[in-house]
């Protein structure tokens, strides 16, 4: 029966017509851990949880939050509290406990669904303490969740914690209409997700993301119309033969941005980790056949570098989507070597300005039809924002992000004036669009965003006459040695340049005298052995004498982030508390 009277840009509708029309199709894999869900199966499992939400007194706007790693039943959680107009908050499993207790003072869930372990944290134990050690807080009652459900582990007894599968039984008993009604009443322009970014003061910062910002137009009842529908159509034929490798987390935006992408975009197959491990990954690629790698640049970087790379046979991959980090050419080109690719896509977006650009470039290889009939198909739906020939990338040392969507505005700022700058000229790179949403701490707010809309991203870069968007750097990594600006980008360039060095980050380091030194982190290419003297020697030529590193450090590898960034916090820290094998300069 078709939900007629349901918001088309919704994900009840959204997850209902894909049921409909393909409901023995595969819509999400873990191979890790043997699930293979089909649509009809990721529908079922929603509308029970939906209904068990509904039986416990769930509201619209009321907070669910999720603690598990990647599996089908985080993604059934995460469309269960979408159809009855709750809040997703997704939880990164890597917190710790004063990281988990800071979520849930924040988000004020009603419910917590959690599994039992990852990252060698038991999430039910670490609940119990956070309720144990709150027992004496006056306003604990106002953000402790008062129902949670634990998923593949009996709880404990005197918790109060509940099976998962208490969940649905709570549903069984709720009346189908009751679940209509829920799905009828959301919005594209609801809460929809609770996304928690790096925080610079400490603490993750909450962004509040509606359903709508994850849309490609800002006029949500929009009609495709009947052309658009058929190439629609036309897309979903093909790209169901397709799996996509995602590397992202769920509790990440590009993650579960994923998810709308064969939600309401084209219907193809998802293929997830619980936890991104590089084995892992090349082993997932290789069984489910995945044609499109998603992930960080450095993600992929780690597949390649593993030592038992070899053993793994990647040929059915024809094209990789970078994004959540920038990627430039030097980059580019290792991966290349190591990937026979048709294609490879970047992007540029952050939690708080969503999607803003992204750009397409096919590679100098023998043509795939089918890969350019797709590409046509996709650029009708708006999902694509244009190609870049592979020259751009080859000219400069900055990471290209893409062409700017035609429904977002940017402009490049003066950091110190504030003044909108011409083209190609530096500066902080400024959004404004339907996707651009606010913290939920309002002091985070004054400090980003602009009285007219605009928020400020921190980040650096500039616009050419094509709107095509290069990123340069960030505000907070520019390093002021006696009054020089330095920027850690122009020296990792150089670096990674280099044959004798896999990866490479620049810091800052404090100093009595200048304020701050260059500090250089590199991994060296195994079995290289290289000195810090050969590689002081061999960047002399092409970096002026105050660029050069002060501080070289050998480290065997670079630390990821949950949300596969290089962690340039922990490596500060490694590089400041005398880990790794440091090098000084005169």
């Amino acid at each position: 029966m078709k939900k007629t009277d349901w918001n088309i840009s919704t994900i009840p509708y959204l997850l209902h017509k894909r049921a409909s029309e393909s409901a023995h199709d595969v819509a999400y894999s873990f191979p890790g851990i043997g699930q293979h869900c089909t649509w009809q199966m990721i529908w079922e499992e929603a509308r029970l949880l939906a209904k068990g939400f509904l039986q416990l007194g769930v509201k619209k706007g009321d907070a669910i939050a999720i603690l598990m790693p990647g599996r089908a039943e985080m993604i059934a959680a995460m469309f269960a509290a979408a159809c009855v107009g709750a809040v997703i908050v997704p939880i990164n499993t890597y917190s710790k406990k004063q990281e988990l207790a800071h979520y849930l003072r924040d988000a004020k869930p009603v419910i917590l669904i959690t599994g039992v372990e990852a990252q060698q944290n038991h999430f039910p134990s670490i609940v119990q303490e956070i309720i144990q050690d709150s027992r004496e807080e006056a306003d604990a009652g106002k953000w402790l969740p008062k129902h949670i459900f634990v998923l593949d582990e009996r709880p404990q007894e005197g918790t109060g914690f509940l099976l998962y599968s208490d969940l649905k039984t709570y549903g069984s008993a709720m009346e189908e209409t009751a679940f209509e009604a829920a799905c009828r009443s959301t919005s594209p322009q609801d809460p929809l997700i609770l996304l928690y970014t790096s925080g610079t003061l400490g603490l993750p910062k909450g962004v509040l993301r509606s359903t709508a910002s994850f849309l490609i137009s800002s006029d949500q009842t929009n009609d495709t119309g009947k052309t658009n529908s058929l190439l629609v159509s036309l897309s979903d034929k093909i790209t169901r033969y397709f799996a996509v490798m995602n590397l992202l987390p769920l509790y990440h935006l590009g993650g579960f941005a994923t998810l709308f992408t064969s939600l309401k975009s084209c219907n193809i197959r998802i293929v997830m980790l619980s936890h991104f491990n590089p084995l892992h990954a090349l082993a997932a690629v290789e069984k489910e056949k995945c044609r499109v790698l998603i992930g960080t640049p450095y993600m992929v970087q780690q597949m390649l570098l593993s030592p038992r790379r070899e053993e793994f046979n990647l040929k059915s991959l024809l094209g990789i989507a970078f994004t959540s980090a920038a990627v430039n050419n030097t980059m580019l080109q290792k991966i290349m070597k190591g990937m026979s690719l048709y294609f490879f896509m970047v992007s540029y977006g952050s939690s708080e300005a969503g999607s803003v650009a992204n750009g397409t470039c096919f590679v100098n290889r023998r043509n795939n039809v089918v890969l350019l009939l797709l590409y046509k198909l996709l650029s009708h739906t708006n999902l694509l924002s244009g190609l870049i020939n592979y020259k751009e990338f080859e000219k400069g040392a900055y990471s290209i992000g893409g062409k700017v969507d035609k429904l977002v505005e940017v402009r490049i700022l003066n950091p110190d004036t504030g003044e909108a700058m011409p083209p190609h000229e530096h500066g902080e790179i400024a959004i404004r669009s339907h996707r651009v949403m606010r913290y939920t701490n309002e002091a985070y707010d004054k400090a980003s965003m602009t009285e007219d809309g605009w928020y400020k991203s921190g980040d650096l870069g500039f616009l050419d006459h094509q709107r095509h968007l290069t990123i340069t750097g960030r505000l907070h990594r520019m390093i002021s040695r006696g009054g020089e600006k330095i920027s850690p980008v122009e020296i990792e360039n150089v670096l990674l340049r280099h044959e004798d060095i896999d990866e490479a980050l620049v810091i800052g380091v404090p100093d009595e005298l200048y304020g701050e030194q260059v500090c250089a982190c590199v991994v060296a290419r195994q079995g290289a052995g290289l000195t810090s003297d050969k590689l002081k020697k061999d960047m002399t030529p092409y970096l002026s004498a105050f660029k050069l590193p002060r501080y070289i450090v050998f480290l065997p590898d670079f630390p990821l982030s949950p949300t596969g960034k290089i962690s340039i916090a922990e490596i500060k820290s490694m590089v400041l508390n005398g880990k790794g094998e440091l090098r000084r300069h005169a």
